[in-house]
């Protein structure tokens, strides 16, 4: 038995306890594996996981960590969870939710470790990630598209290249460094052994690193062009984002364009896994097309709104969030904002069936709709119909209000 030892102020373990103090850097994962690396061999297996103090979390260290718990109970170890508080509790980091057996949690699919089982389960997904990232923050050109793509191709990876059947992944934003960060694992064979037995031949893992984020890199051509991880590896670097790819004894890191390779990274036996990990700046605007070498994939949430002419549609019967609360009316507000960036396109919409609105709402919506866009563009952009009297006389009262507002605002400047 190991002699009670501190390891950093990352993570401390005392006997068979260990004590989580960050849930913020990534380092703390390769701090745990190498924890778990000594005991690998022993007969006591079980170990209490304290979260005491344990406030913030990144999708970096709980996505990883989420799913090496879900490992290592299946090769005899057993953990028992205290003072997780309710935030950590919510993410699920002790028992990822499993995509079927939760959508009802789906509209807030951020902030949770989730573990998909097939192809569909992500699609569900990822359709629940745009959803709520594109109502909760606005963002520049392309960069919903941008991510989209790169989620898409990374979980997809999982199924088709790690040897498993499933994997994990969280995402969360960061609204004051105007960043959102997503994070997959999966423990399967990881990139150099996917890799070692192909045409490529890599060194070793921190070559077959290196290999990956090129253009074309795959096992087996029959089963991938190699698009995935250089996509994503492009689009990061055209929005000067952020990138981490761990896999075996080997980690790769993009930053600010650069790139560098470690090696002797701690490991779990017989699990080399892989995690990826990236960042992007939601304020930065990103040429799909210059990313992707001129190809630009469709918009399916865009081209689901078109009508038969190629005119965008959105329906506001057809909201969950409903029409009457301020916070229904700004998820719906950035939701129309990142449509319009993303498609250059004007939007109707449709209050057909609607009896009534709030007026948090009506203001919310379209009041700061035209404050924001000013009253000449938000005509050009926005096209309202169907509305009745009642819906009528409470959006004009709020365009007014809101109109009045921006005018003192301008006056006392």
């Amino acid at each position: 038995m190991p002699k009670p030892k501190i390891i950093n102020k990352l993570i401390s373990i005392n006997e068979t306890e260990i004590h989580f103090h960050d849930l913020t850097n990534p380092k703390v994962v390769f701090d745990f594996i190498e924890i778990i690396n000594e005991f690998h061999d022993s007969d006591n297996k079980h170990f209490v996981l304290n979260f005491e103090g344990t406030k913030a979390s990144f999708p970096n260290v709980c996505a990883p960590i989420s799913g090496i718990f879900e490992t290592l109970t299946t090769q005899g170890f057993s953990f028992q969870f205290i003072n997780l508080s309710k935030y950590l509790q919510k993410l699920s980091i002790d028992k990822p939710l499993k995509v079927n057996e939760n959508k009802h949690s789906a509209n807030n699919a951020l902030d949770k470790v989730w573990r998909f089982d097939s192809a569909d389960e992500i699609y569900f997904l990822i359709n629940s990630f745009v959803e709520e990232l594109s109502q909760v923050i606005v963002c520049e050109k392309g960069v919903l598209d941008g991510f989209e793509w790169s989620i898409n191709e990374v979980l997809d990876n999982i199924l088709q290249h790690s040897g498993n059947t499933f994997g994990y992944v969280m995402g969360q934003v960061h609204k004051r460094t105007k960043h959102f960060a997503f994070c997959a694992y999966d423990s399967g064979n990881g990139i150099y052994q996917s890799l070692l037995h192909s045409v490529h031949q890599p060194k070793s893992p921190g070559d077959a690193l290196n290999l990956a984020v090129k253009e074309g890199i795959t096992r087996d051509k029959k089963i991938g062009q190699g698009n995935g991880l250089w996509g994503l590896h492009q689009i990061v670097i055209e929005n000067t984002g952020i990138l981490n790819i761990s896999s075996g004894s080997a980690s790769y890191s993009l930053t600010n364009k650069e790139s560098r390779v470690f090696e002797n990274i701690p490991q779990l036996p017989g699990n080399s896994g892989c995690i990826v990990d990236f960042q992007l700046d939601y304020n930065k605007e990103i040429s799909i097309s210059k990313a992707l070498g001129g190809y630009v994939p469709v918009n399916m949430k865009i081209e689901s709104l078109e009508d038969d002419f190629g005119n965008i549609i959105v329906n506001l019967k057809n909201k969950e969030s409903g029409v009457g609360t301020r916070k229904s009316g700004e998820k719906i507000r950035n939701e129309l904002i990142n449509i319009h960036r993303q498609s250059g396109k004007s939007i109707t919409l449709d209050f057909r069936d609607l009896n009534i609105v709030s007026s948090s709402f009506a203001d919310e919506l379209i009041g700061k709709l035209v404050a924001e866009y000013g009253f000449y563009a938000f005509n050009n952009v926005f096209k309202l119909k169907n509305m009745n009297t009642s819906v009528q006389s409470i959006v004009q009262r709020s365009v007014a209000q809101r109109m009045i507002e921006s005018f003192d605002n301008n006056r006392e400047k």
